[in-house]
Protein backbone atom coordinates (compact mmCIF):
# COMPACT_ATOMS: atom_id res chain seq x y z
CA UNK A 1 0.00 0.00 0.00
CA UNK A 2 1.45 3.36 -1.03
CA UNK A 3 1.26 6.00 1.69
CA UNK A 4 2.93 9.35 1.10
CA UNK A 5 6.46 8.86 -0.22
CA UNK A 6 6.92 5.33 1.07
CA UNK A 7 5.50 1.87 0.61
CA UNK A 8 4.21 0.01 3.67
CA UNK A 9 5.18 -3.66 3.95
CA UNK A 10 2.57 -6.35 4.62
CA UNK A 11 4.29 -7.15 7.91
CA UNK A 12 4.00 -3.54 9.06
CA UNK A 13 0.32 -3.45 8.07
CA UNK A 14 -0.33 -6.69 9.97
CA UNK A 15 1.46 -5.51 13.11
CA UNK A 16 -0.30 -2.13 13.02
CA UNK A 17 -3.67 -3.86 12.61
CA UNK A 18 -3.00 -6.33 15.42
CA UNK A 19 -1.81 -3.60 17.82
CA UNK A 20 -4.76 -1.36 16.93
CA UNK A 21 -7.28 -4.15 17.58
CA UNK A 22 -5.69 -4.78 21.00
CA UNK A 23 -5.95 -1.06 21.83
CA UNK A 24 -9.56 -0.94 20.59
CA UNK A 25 -10.51 -3.93 22.74
CA UNK A 26 -8.91 -2.31 25.79
CA UNK A 27 -10.76 0.91 25.05
CA UNK A 28 -14.10 -0.92 24.81
CA UNK A 29 -13.39 -2.97 27.92
CA UNK A 30 -12.46 0.14 29.92
CA UNK A 31 -15.53 2.14 28.88
CA UNK A 32 -17.87 -0.78 29.54
CA UNK A 33 -16.21 -1.62 32.88
CA UNK A 34 -16.41 1.96 34.08
CA UNK A 35 -20.04 2.11 32.89
CA UNK A 36 -19.81 5.87 32.45
CA UNK A 37 -23.41 6.22 31.31
CA UNK A 38 -26.65 4.55 32.25
CA UNK A 39 -27.82 3.97 28.67
CA UNK A 40 -26.03 1.50 26.36
CA UNK A 41 -26.22 3.99 23.49
CA UNK A 42 -24.40 6.61 25.55
CA UNK A 43 -21.64 4.12 26.40
CA UNK A 44 -21.38 3.24 22.69
CA UNK A 45 -21.03 6.94 21.82
CA UNK A 46 -18.34 7.39 24.48
CA UNK A 47 -16.50 4.33 23.13
CA UNK A 48 -16.61 5.73 19.60
CA UNK A 49 -15.45 9.20 20.63
CA UNK A 50 -12.55 7.88 22.69
CA UNK A 51 -11.74 5.39 19.92
CA UNK A 52 -11.62 8.22 17.39
CA UNK A 53 -9.15 10.23 19.50
CA UNK A 54 -7.03 7.19 20.32
CA UNK A 55 -6.93 6.06 16.67
CA UNK A 56 -5.90 9.52 15.46
CA UNK A 57 -3.08 9.57 18.02
CA UNK A 58 -2.11 5.98 17.17
CA UNK A 59 -1.77 6.80 13.47
CA UNK A 60 0.32 9.90 14.21
CA UNK A 61 2.70 7.79 16.31
CA UNK A 62 2.84 5.06 13.65
CA UNK A 63 3.78 7.62 11.01
CA UNK A 64 6.90 8.52 13.03
CA UNK A 65 8.09 4.89 13.15
CA UNK A 66 10.21 3.99 10.12
CA UNK A 67 10.08 0.20 10.59
CA UNK A 68 8.34 -1.53 7.70
CA UNK A 69 8.54 1.38 5.30
CA UNK A 70 10.24 0.96 1.94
Amino acid sequence: MKVGDYRETKKRSFVKTFVWRAIAILNSFTILTLNLASEPLENALIMNLTGFVIYFSYERVCNKISWGKE
